[in-house]
């Protein structure tokens, strides 16, 4: 599992590093380098899994598109770009500089990574030739596996497949585990060729004993959307997939147009979630998007239930509700308090005097925050305070 995100000189980051935890929780001001954290991983994972060769890192493709190397590179006359990530014995550091070939992607300038050296001692190496596309060739088994997490993730972005009639398959002999796609349109498919594939036994809601993937994402989608159930179906002769959904076992299956934008936002998350496997890392922008502040809640619950059952979570998130719902499930012991974590961002300092660009407040097992900083979620209070003339 990832612990840690090292970032220099990519958009508003001259040198940050950020802890991640097995669900993480990025939240806090408008263009404050939220999805710009999220971003260097996708850039990294566009770069690593062969997406767009092995030695470059293309700026427009499948999970980011950002325009230029100048609209990446900060504006303080940096030439370099490094992204990193570690685990508890493992790192790796990738350079990326402006590609003198194509004005759209960034060279891979070197890897950097450290293997234990008798214990607490990491040295490290540096290696310009002979990549494999993942790490150099002579990096250790145990480090490849390390950049694999960052390869075969799966981002769902906060622009989703919407209500169309049919959705596609994928395009891939051998898609990556579980990968519903940015938009989620693949997770029809997913769904309708795992029916009766039995989920991991740490997933399972507890109203539903059956362990197939139709019957627990029926469950947990009747606690989003109290009584909804899915149906998925391919149409025959083609490759095309229709998805179906009711409001209740008597109701008819409707078109996802004639059922609302919030269950075809939320049934990506949840096939992903529940058909991850341990170690994989799932990122999704803003969870929340179109459901009821109750579905936002128990969507928290269920990211917690995911991310203990050993599927990292990283989540960019503007709902109070999501981290309720993650903070009740710590108190429920669902998940230890100590595997959520929180980055809360503030706007990057211009003075001195000004907040902390990232606070981290952390999380008792009861559920309560250590720190409340100043536009952490407090906005209906500062409200309700006005309209009843507290001052």
């Amino acid at each position: 599992m990832i612990t840690q995100i090292n970032i220099e000189n990519f958009k508003c980051f001259s040198k940050k590093n950020m802890p991640v935890g097995a669900l993480t929780m990025l939240t806090g001001f408008n263009a404050a380098g939220k999805s710009t954290a999220l971003q260097a991983l996708l850039l990294i994972s566009q770069m690593v899994s062969g997406r767009h060769g092995d030695v470059s890192a293309a700026l427009n493709g499948e999970l980011v598109r950002m325009g230029t190397p100048g609209d990446v590179l900060r504006s303080d006359g940096s030439k370099e770009i490094k992204i990193g990530i570690e685990t508890v014995e493992q790192k790796i550091q990738w350079t990326l500089v402006p590609s003198i070939n194509l004005n759209n992607s960034l060279d891979l300038k070197d890897i950097h990574w450290a293997s234990p050296n008798g214990v607490g001692d990491l040295t490290n190496i540096s290696c310009n030739t002979s990549f494999n596309g993942l790490t150099p060739n002579e990096a250790p088994s145990d480090l490849s596996n390390l950049a694999n997490e960052i390869s075969d993730l799966i981002f769902i972005s906060a622009v989703r497949m919407g209500t169309q009639d049919v959705y596609p398959s994928p395009t891939e002999p051998s898609p990556i585990r579980a990968n519903v796609g940015m938009r989620g349109d693949y997770a029809p498919w997913w769904y309708e060729q795992h029916l009766d594939y039995e989920i991991d036994q740490k997933r399972v809601h507890s109203s539903e004993k059956a362990l197939t993937l139709r019957r627990q994402l029926n469950a947990w989608l009747d606690q989003l959307f109290p009584g909804a159930e899915a149906n998925a179906q391919k149409l025959p002769n083609t490759d095309l997939i229709q998805l179906l959904f009711r409001n209740s076992k008597t109701d008819v299956w409707r078109k996802p147009a004639n059922i609302g934008y919030g269950l075809t936002y939320a049934f990506p998350i949840l096939v992903a979630g529940l058909l991850a496997r341990p170690g994989q890392l799932l990122i999704i922008d803003s969870p929340e998007a179109h459901l009821h502040p109750l579905g936002q809640s128990n969507m928290g619950k269920f990211l917690a239930k995911i991310a203990a059952s050993g599927v990292q979570v990283l989540v960019e998130t503007h709902s109070d509700h999501v981290l309720n719902g993650a903070r009740l499930a710590v108190k429920s012991r669902v998940i230890d308090s100590r595997d959520v974590g929180i980055l809360f961002f503030n706007r990057p300092p211009q003075k001195d005097g000004d907040p902390e660009h990232i606070i981290a407040p952390s999380i008792d097992k009861e559920g309560n925050l250590s720190d409340w900083p100043l536009g952490f979620f407090d906005q209906a209070e500062n409200d309700l305070a006005v309209l009843a003339d507290w001052g």
